[in-house]
Parts: structure tokens; C-alpha cells; sequence
């Protein structure tokens, strides 16, 4: 039998049908016991905090209007990778989405500055700036582009996990095939080391270091162990180079089919969400860092004298990617806070 093609964008329809026949339009759902269902979607596994998360805006928004609202959350990237489910968001075809700010740099610029390595000094650092007013501000620079920003998640710091053999300074990659995100900025950090970055969907980094397509990924402690990484990877080098952070969106045309009093709900449902999904992922992590341990997975700290030379030669990336007066003052005011 012959091979199934797509033309382009055939992908994103069938997706799409997918998606109505799992979840189907808002319109249709305002009918149904008299409860309106909003769909989220992730490519994280059910248990990864940030689903967790959501979920409890679920119950939150339930209890608030009175049985009127509910969220559905559709997880392990059931209706498609990062990029798709953004893309169905935007359109309207996806409620809600939780997204890493690095998928969203191509559509807002300012964000990019979260992602920049080795910028935040700490998570510590991070939370301080997302919950301030450079935070609120990031928010509503999300506004547009058909979303609405309503909440940062928590998503640790990333580090890199590999297949052969431990990184432990700059050199250890030259020439490493490894899983980035596809996002300009995550790959130029990887050439600058020396490795080869491969942009593959997160659903498909397990199969590509089973299968040797690739060396090595990066990403946070619970995401590598919730999709088991580790037993292909078993070497986790905490590099901790972004705390780039999540971000839950949700599309332009729901959040406009709410009322006043439901968006309000909404929002209220986020905040409440922020401080339990933070607290579940550093207890997570700390159970997850045990067992993988236990396991046999090997922590590899970088010395500070190598630390030192990994950052070093990233700094020409930020001439590279930081274009904007915008973007230079932003950069000013998180390095400035303590």
C-alpha cells in the first residue's frame, strides 16, 4: 500500500478535524447541560505540574461561575506538537495553550529576552522579575497576534542530557547531533559550543535518541523524566543555560466570546494556579532528582572556571539577538534586579 501525502498544510487540517471531533466548536458546547467547555491542550504528560496547573484553573473556574465554565485539557500532545497547537490557538480552533516562551519569540520579539542564556541568575531571579511589574508588563506585551497572555508557569533551568558520554566543558559537544526547540536563538547557542542542533517537535525526542538521530537535548529536570529521556540519556549535565519560562495563552477570539464577568474568572482562576503550580514543581523536582539518582542517572555540575567559558562564548549572541532599544532596557532592568 502506498504512502499517505499531505499537501501542505494538509498536517494542520487534519489536526484541526482532530480537534472537532474530540472537542468540538464553543458554540456548540453553550447547549450541553448549560456548561461551556474551553479546550487546552500540551505536549507535556498528564502529570507534568503545568497540566496539573491547569486543571485546577478547571476546578477554580467550575466553582466561580457556578458550573457555567469548565476547562478540558487534552495532554501527551494528543492534538499535535508545540507549534501546531499554537498555531490552532491563534485561529481560534484551541482555547487555551500552555506554551514555552521560546515557541513565541518569532511572534513577539520582546520575548525572546527570557530565553537569552544565562541572563537570569537564579529561578529565584526569575520569579522576582515575572511577578513584578516587568512581569505584568511582558504579559500584556502578549497581547495581540490572536492571543491573550494570561499566566508565566514555572520551567526550572535547562540543562543538557546525553547519550554517550558526560559534557563537562564547552569541548565535550563539538560535534554532538542535539534536540533543540525550534527557535533561532536555542539553536546559535548550541553552534557556539560546537554542537550540531537538530530542531525536532518535543513528542519526538525520545524516538530520535532511541533510534541515534540524535547525541543529546536539552530541557528542564521534569520534563526529562517525564518523558522518560533519561533511559536513552542517562547523563544530565546542569548547565542550567535558560530559565526560559512557560506561558499560558489563550486565543484572541474565545477570550472575546467571554464576558467581562467570565475573563475576569479566567484570570483570577491563572493567579490562583501560579503559586500551586510553583510549589508542585520544586517538590517535583526534588522527588524527580531523587529517584533519577537511585536510578542511575548521572548529575554532572560544571566547575566555575568551566561555567565561565560556556557563557563566555555566548555573549556575541546578544549583539546577534537583541535588536531593539525595547528589548536593551528590558535586559537593563532584570539585570539591575535583586
Amino acid at each position: 500500500m502506498g504512502r499517505l501525502a499531505l499537501r501542505p498544510g494538509g498536517v494542520r487540517r487534519l489536526l484541526s478535524a482532530l480537534l472537532l471531533l474530540v472537542a468540538p466548536p464553543l458554540a456548540a458546547l453553550e447547549t450541553v447541560d448549560g456548561v461551556r467547555t474551553l479546550r487546552s491542550a500540551d505536549v507535556q504528560q498528564a502529570d507534568y505540574p503545568a497540566v496539573q496547573a491547569v486543571h485546577a484553573m478547571g476546578q477554580s473556574l467550575h466553582r466561580q461561575s457556578g458550573g457555567k465554565l469548565a476547562i478540558q485539557v487534552y495532554s501527551a500532545a494528543l492534538l499535535g506538537d508545540e507549534a501546531t497547537l499554537l498555531q490552532l490557538t491563534r485561529s481560534g480552533e484551541l482555547d487555551l495553550n500552555r506554551v514555552s516562551a521560546q515557541a513565541l519569540e518569532e511572534v513577539f520579539p520582546l520575548v525572546r529576552v527570557l530565553s537569552l542564556p544565562f541572563l537570569f541568575r537564579d529561578v529565584d531571579h526569575l520569579n522576582r522579575v515575572l511577578d513584578g511589574p516587568i512581569g505584568a508588563e511582558l504579559l500584556g506585551a502578549m497581547n495581540g497576534k490572536g492571543l491573550v497572555a494570561l499566566a508565566f508557569f514555572e520551567a526550572g533551568g535547562r540543562s543538557i542530557c546525553t547519550v554517550s558520554h558526560p559534557v563537562r566543558r564547552p569541548e565535550d559537544l563539538k560535534g554532538l547531533r542535539i534536540r533543540v526547540p525550534p527557535s533561532a536563538l536555542a539553536s546559535a547557542v548550541f553552534e557556539a559550543w560546537g554542537a550540531r542542533p537538530i530542531k525536532l517537535p518535543f513528542s519526538q525526542t525520545g524516538n530520535a535518541l532511541t533510534t541515534h538521530l540524535i547525541d543529546a537535548a536539552e530541557n528542564n529536570l521534569l520534563a526529562y523524566a517525564s518523558a522518560e529521556h533519561h533511559r536513552h540519556a542517562p547523563w544530565l549535565t546542569l548547565t542550567h543555560h535558560t530559565f526560559s519560562p512557560e506561558v499560558l495563552v489563550m486565543s484572541r477570539r474565545s477570550w472575546d466570546a467571554l464576558s467581562g464577568a467570565e475573563q475576569a474568572m479566567l484570570r483570577r482562576a491563572a493567579r490562583e494556579a501560579r503559586p500551586m503550580m510553583r510549589d508542585m514543581w520544586q517538590q517535583r523536582e526534588e522527588r524527580v532528582e531523587a529517584l533519577l539518582r537511585l536510578g542511575g542517572v548521572s548529575f554532572v555540575d560544571i566547575p566555575p572556571a568551566e561555567r565561565a567559558r560556556f557563557e563566555a562564548a555566548l555573549r556575541p549572541l546578544y549583539a546577534r539577538f537583541v535588536g531593539s532599544p525595547e528589548q536593551r532596557r528590558l535586559i537593563a532592568r532584570i539585570r539591575a534586579l535583586r
